[in-house]
C-alpha cells in the first residue's frame, strides 16, 4: 500500500530541489545487475543532455569525462563497483554541446553478500570555484613572492613554485602535512607565535624574520584563512646586508661627523633640520633634540634677512658652494661657515671664530700702531719670518736708505747684499750665533750699510729673537739706526782731542826747556842782591847793579823768546 505524500512532505521535496539547484547538485545511481543508470535533472542538466530523449549507461557516461581525466574515472568506478570502496574526484566534463564544465564526482557502493548490488552518488557543479581556484593558482605561481597556506590544523593546503625555491621542498611533498613537522626549526621562534596570533585575532601581520635553519631572513605577511593563515614571503637578505651596509656606513658618517672640529648641520630643501652634530650643540647652545625635525628660521627667526639667510638662500638656487665669515649678534659671536649644496639641500659646517677675530682685529690694531711707529721713528724698522725667509721692512728703511720697499720682495739675502763687503761674513755669523743660542733673546751689531747711491752709512743694529716653545727661532724683529753722523763726530771729537794733546806736549817741552834757561839769569839776580844787601861799599854797589840789570834784560829776552814760541803753536783744532 503506498503512503500518501502529505503538504510537509512535498514541501520538503521542493526544498530540497530548490536546494540541489542552488547548489547544482544532482544525484545519479547505476544498478549493476541491471546496467541501468538513473541521472537526476541537474545531472542531465550538467551534462548539457535532454533527459527526454538521453537515455545513459555505464559507458556513455564515463565518456564525458575529457580524455585527461577518463582514465582515472574509469579506474575508481570500476573499483568502486569492484570493491566497494567510495570515490570523491574532481574531473572535467565535455558536455554534449562540447562545453567543458568542472565537476566533484562523489560514489558509494551498496554491497551485499560482498557483492556490489548498485553504486550512486552526486554531480557538482564546481566549474565557477574551480576556474577561480585555478586563476588563483596562476596569480600565485605567477608572482615574484613564495606562497603558502595551511589550514586550522596547520596542514598545508598549497605551496607555490617560488615557495619550493627558496624552502627547498617540492609541493608534491608538503601538501597535506603539518608545518611544524616539516619545519620544525621555527618551533618556539616569533614565527610560530605570530602565525597563531593571527590565526586567533583574525588580524593580518607583517614581520621580519631570520630562520635559523638556513640562515637566511624573510620578510613575511600573514592573512588568517579559513581558521590557518596564508603567507606571502620572500628572501631579504640582500636588502638586510644592504640595510647593515647603510646602517654601518650611516653610523661611519655620524662618527665622522661627531668626531670633526667643526659643529655641522643638514636642511631639506623645506628647510628643515635632519642632522645636527654634537658641535653644534655646544656652539649654538640647544640640544639636538629641539633642534632636528624643526625648520631653520622657526628656530632662528632672528637670522631672517641677515646675510646669513642670503647666502644660505644663494647657495640653495645657484648650488654653488660658499664659504665666508659673519658676526652673529643674538649670541655675540663670530662664524666661520662653509655651505655645501646637494639635490638634498644644503649641509652646513661652521665654527666659532669669535676669539681668532678678537686676535685679528687686536692685530690688526697692532699693525697699525706699529705702521704709525715706523713712521714716526727715524729708525729703519724690520720683522723677519725666519720660518718662511720673508723680511718686513717700516717706511724708515726709505727714509734713511732710500730703497723703495713697495717695489722690491725684502728677504735676508736682499737685506745681507747691502752690507759692507768687510763687515758682511763677521755680520752674518754674528746672527747665527745669536739664533743658535736657545737662551740668547737680543743681538746688538754696528755695520757699514750701502744706501740707494752707493754710499755707506753707518748703522747700529739691534734685534730681539723670538722663539716656540721648543726654543726654535721663528722670528726677529727689530730696528736699525744711522749712526753716520755719531760716528763723524766721534771722529772729530777724537782728532781734536788728539792736538789738543799734541800741543800740551809741546808746551811741556817749552816750558821745562825754558824753565833751565830762566832758572841761571835769576840765580845770578838773586846773588848779586843777597851781596848787595851785604856790601856798603858804594863803586861795588854800582858794579853789582849793573850786573843785576843784565841779567834782567837776559831773563826779559827769556821770556819773550817763551812767548814767541808758544805763539807760533797750531791751534787745537781747525778746519
Amino acid at each position: 500500500m503506498t503512503k500518501k505524500r502529505t503538504v510537509g512532505d512535498k514541501k520538503l521535496i521542493e526544498l530540497a530541489r530548490q536546494a540541489s539547484k542552488l547548489a547544482r547538485i544532482g544525484s545519479w545511481e547505476f544498478d549493476v545487475t541491471g546496467e541501468k543508470i538513473y541521472w537526476s535533472e541537474m545531472v542531465h542538466e550538467l551534462h548539457e543532455t535532454d533527459p527526454n530523449t538521453f537515455i545513459p549507461d555505464l559507458g556513455s557516461g564515463l565518456s564525458f569525462y575529457r580524455e585527461d581525466f577518463r582514465p582515472m574515472a574509469k579506474e575508481k568506478v570500476q573499483k568502486c563497483i569492484e570493491t566497494g570502496i567510495e570515490f570523491d574526484f574532481e574531473a572535467i566534463l565535455v558536455t554534449q554541446k562540447k562545453n567543458e564544465r568542472w565537476v566533484r564526482a562523489i560514489g558509494n557502493a551498496e554491497m551485499i553478500d560482498g557483492k556490489s548490488r548498485r553504486i550512486y552518488g552526486s554531480f557538482q557543479d564546481i566549474h565557477a570555484f574551480k576556474s577561480l581556484e585555478l586563476q588563483n593558482r596562476e596569480i600565485l605561481e605567477s608572482i615574484s613572492d613564495a606562497f603558502y597556506a595551511v589550514d586550522k590544523d596547520w596542514n598545508f593546503t598549497y605551496f607555490n613554485k617560488e615557495a619550493e625555491n627558496l624552502l627547498l621542498k617540492k609541493a608534491e611533498g608538503v601538501l597535506g602535512r603539518n608545518i611544524w613537522e616539516l619545519f620544525p626549526a621555527g618551533i618556539g621562534t616569533p614565527i610560530q607565535k605570530i602565525y597563531q596570533r593571527v590565526a586567533r585575532s583574525k588580524n593580518p601581520e607583517s614581520f621580519e624574520y631570520y630562520y635559523p635553519a638556513d640562515g637566511k631572513w624573510y620578510e613575511i605577511k600573514a592573512y588568517p584563512s579559513q581558521g590557518g593563515i596564508s603567507a606571502y614571503f620572500r628572501n631579504i637578505d640582500e636588502r638586510k646586508l644592504a640595510a647593515e651596509e647603510l646602517e654601518k656606513a650611516y653610523q661611519e658618517k655620524n662618527n665622522i661627523l661627531e668626531s670633526i672640529g667643526d659643529a655641522f648641520f643638514h636642511v631639506n630643501k623645506d628647510w628643515v633640520v635632519t642632522y645636527c652634530n654634537k658641535e653644534t650643540e655646544r656652539v649654538l647652545g640647544r640640544k639636538r633634540e629641539d633642534i632636528q625635525g624643526k625648520n631653520l628660521w622657526d628656530l632662528y627667526p632672528d637670522v631672517v634677512g641677515t646675510a646669513i639667510y642670503h647666502q644660505y638662500h644663494k647657495a640653495m638656487e645657484t648650488q654653488e658652494n660658499l664659504a665666508f665669515e659673519e658676526y652673529y649678534p643674538a649670541l655675540n659671536m663670530w662664524l666661520e661657515l662653509a655651505v655645501y649644496p646637494s639635490a638634498t639641500g644644503l649641509s652646513v659646517y661652521f665654527k666659532d671664530i669669535t676669539q681668532r677675530k678678537e686676535l685679528d682685529i687686536r692685530l690688526l690694531q697692532a699693525n697699525e700702531r706699529f705702521e704709525k711707529v715706523t713712521e714716526a721713528t727715524q729708525d729703519a724698522i724690520w720683522d723677519w719670518n725666519i720660518l718662511e725667509n720673508t723680511l718686513y721692512w717700516g717706511a724708515g728703511f726709505n727714509n734713511l736708505f732710500g730703497y723703495q720697499i713697495e717695489k722690491i720682495t725684502p728677504t735676508l739675502e736682499s737685506w745681507s747684499n747691502h752690507i759692507h763687503p768687510e763687515d758682511r761674513e763677521q755680520i752674518l755669523k754674528s746672527i747665527d750665533g745669536a739664533l743658535r743660542k736657545p737662551d740668547k733673546s737680543h743681538w746688538t751689531e754696528e755695520y757699514r750699510y750701502q744706501k740707494n747711491g752707493g754710499a755707506y752709512a753707518d748703522v747700529i743694529d739691534r734685534g730681539i729673537v723670538i722663539r716656540d716653545e721648543k726654543g726654535n727661532p721663528i722670528r726677529m724683529v727689530g730696528a736699525m739706526t744711522d749712526i753716520t753722523e755719531r760716528k763723524n763726530f766721534e771722529i772729530s771729537r777724537n782728532n781734536y782731542v788728539r792736538q789738543i794733546e799734541i800741543q800740551n806736549e809741546k808746551l811741556k817741552n817749552i816750558a821745562w826747556t825754558q824753565s833751565h834757561i830762566v832758572r841761571a839769569p835769576l840765580a845770578r839776580m838773586m846773588g848779586i842782591m843777597n851781596f848787595i844787601e851785604g856790601n856798603k861799599n858804594q863803586d861795588d854797589i854800582f858794579m853789582w847793579l849793573k850786573h843785576l840789570r843784565d841779567s834782567a834784560n837776559e831773563l826779559d829776552g827769556i821770556i819773550r823768546n817763551m812767548v814767541d814760541e808758544a805763539q807760533h803753536l797750531a791751534p787745537p783744532y781747525s778746519a
